[in-house]
């Protein structure tokens, strides 16, 4: 009887051993692929957040000055006293 609980004893740590392992190595998968998309994918995610933080920007604070770009627009966006370089000076 004592050798049958041995035997038992034995396969029970060996079982636990086993799951150990198992979990290490499903961790060291997880780990790898972890580490190949961080250096994969992070570049791209920063370009495209800085792709829409700019469009949030500009939707917040409106269109950039259109002055310098060589045309006059005009009243009430471009005059000669507001924007000399397009429209001239007054």
């Amino acid at each position: 009887m004592k050798i049958l609980k041995n035997n038992t004893d034995k396969r029970q740590k060996q079982k636990q051993a086993q799951t150990a392992i198992e979990y290490m190595l499903l961790l060291l998968i997880v780990v790898i692929f972890v580490l190949t998309g961080y250096k994969t994918y992070l570049p791209e995610i920063y370009n495209y957040a800085n792709i829409y933080f700019n469009g949030v920007t500009s939707g917040i604070l409106g269109p950039s000055n259109p002055c310098g770009d060589g045309v006059c627009a005009g009243p009430p966006i471009e005059n000669c006293a507001t924007c000399p370089p397009d429209c001239g000076t007054c």
